[in-house]
């Protein structure tokens, strides 16, 4: 099934010419999880006579002549978004943009060392959980949103604050949700019981695939099972943040909700499927429902072999399901040279309802922007995901989620493969991380 969304044509084509005009960096289509350890390009866009239209005024007084160029680092996706607005930012300013382009996967470590270095960049795109590490190692700065965080989503500005600060500009927001395949499985089912019944009613290698089995741990995608009962790793409070002394793995709840998985993978509804073998799976249509993010539909779209549909996770006895909600914004620099003239970039030219829809279309993964969620919201499966979205929990932000991926991991998958229970699964993890977090 092929699904394309429409862009406001016309003002994109527009900043298009403008970059084609001004600028000579090329872009790819490379996925922004890759690790290539390099910067690979740097583009200077010059001014010109043609102005954004924006939600917010753009500003009009000119810079001081030796003021430094603006530097935003950001990968190949979102890149040529920037390089587009660019010109119109530098004729507004007097202030020049250079963009460069940085791997996703590196992002965060080439800002904590080259920014100290005076190398780094003024803004840079990345993922909310790096908030805590950078606000502490004193990487990023916070930004004042001028009394505009209306126009963003309370989760998206709540998985970019740290000590109370907001430290990020947010525009992403993406969470799990289950493709099924629409030949097998006509109607979406709605709970637990009605997805194992369709499982039940056709035949195939695998009924529900869900990354995390065979070879592969994986936390994330077993979050939604953790939570179902009301499970979690750490305490949360809208107030404080996260308490990384209250971890709720060995709990009632969460032993709980991976007993569900448990009976599942012992009733045979999902098998012990990696990454790639769950996705393998759907694609060749042996298998009807596969739990994932919006990052595949790209791969989905590509393909002719599967006609397909997203659905919500199934509730499970009257209980939501929650998966982690991953949050990206702009952040800004702690080394900036100009931090004044960055936030005026932030909020005056990419926190526009046009620059939003652009970011969106070049990435599709969801929007923390509510004007571009209201936008997208006719697409069924833009508007499926952004539920999903609103239902989960933010990934903790803290450090000491570093502790947790690894223990988590390796505890469902043992779980998946049937070499302990539920409960043994739960407790491991939850001893393993108490020790990692206290050792530091």
């Amino acid at each position: 099934m092929k699904r394309r969304y429409t862009i406001m044509a016309a003002v994109i084509l527009a900043f298009s010419l403008l970059a084609a005009a001004c600028s000579s960096s090329d872009s790819g289509d490379a996925e922004t999880t890759t690790t290539a350890a390099e910067t690979t390009e740097t583009t200077t866009a010059p001014a010109t006579t043609q102005a954004p239209t924006t939600t917010a005024a753009p500003a009009t007084t000119e810079a001081p002549a030796d003021l430094p160029p603006l530097v935003v680092w950001a990968d190949e996706k979102r890149a040529p978004v920037i390089e587009s607005i660019a010109p119109a930012f530098t004729e507004a300013t007097g202030v020049e943009v250079q963009v460069t382009l940085v791997d996703f996967g590196t992002m965060k470590d080439e800002v904590s060392t080259k920014g100290p270095a005076g190398e780094g960049p003024d803004v840079f795109i990345g993922a909310h959980d790096w908030v805590g590490e950078l606000a502490t190692n004193g990487s990023i700065s916070p930004i004042d949103l001028g009394g505009r965080e209306g126009e963003f989503t309370e989760t998206g500005l709540n998985a970019l604050k740290w000590d109370g600060a907001q430290y990020g500009l947010p525009y992403v927001t993406e969470a799990v949700a289950i493709y099924y395949n629409t030949d097998l499985v006509p109607e979406a089912p709605a709970t637990m019981a009605e997805l194992t019944a369709a499982c039940d009613a056709i035949e195939v290698d695998n009924c529900l695939g869900v990354p995390g089995g065979n070879d592969g741990g994986d936390a994330y995608h077993h979050q939604p099972f953790l939570t179902v009962d009301g499970g979690y790793i750490f305490g949360y409070d809208p107030g404080t943040g996260f308490d990384v002394e209250d971890i709720g793995l060995g709990t009632d709840e969460a032993i709980a909700g991976a007993s569900l998985l448990e009976t599942l993978v012992t009733d045979g509804y999902i098998a012990s499927t990696n990454y790639d073998d769950a996705k393998n799976l759907f694609m060749e249509g042996n298998e009807a429902f596969w739990l994932t993010g919006p990052w595949e539909l790209g791969s989905l779209e590509d393909q002719d072999t599967v006609n397909w549909g997203v659905m919500t996770l199934p509730t499970v006895d009257g209980n939501v399901m929650r998966p982690f909600v991953g949050v990206q914004g702009f952040y800004l620099s702690a080394f900036a040279q100009n931090a004044a003239i960055a936030e005026e970039f932030l909020l005056n030219f990419i926190a526009t309802d046009e620059t939003m829809l652009a970011l969106f279309e070049a990435d599709p993964r969801g929007s923390a922007h509510i004007a571009t969620i209201k936008t997208i919201s006719s697409d069924p499966i833009n508007a499926t995901f952004a539920i999903s979205g609103q239902t989960g929990q933010f990934m903790p932000n803290v450090p000491e989620m570093g502790a947790v991926w690894g223990p988590v991991g390796d505890n469902f998958l043992a779980l998946r493969n049937g070499d302990i229970d539920a409960e043994t699964a739960m407790t491991n993890a939850s001893e393993q991380v108490t020790t990692v977090i206290a050792e530091g």
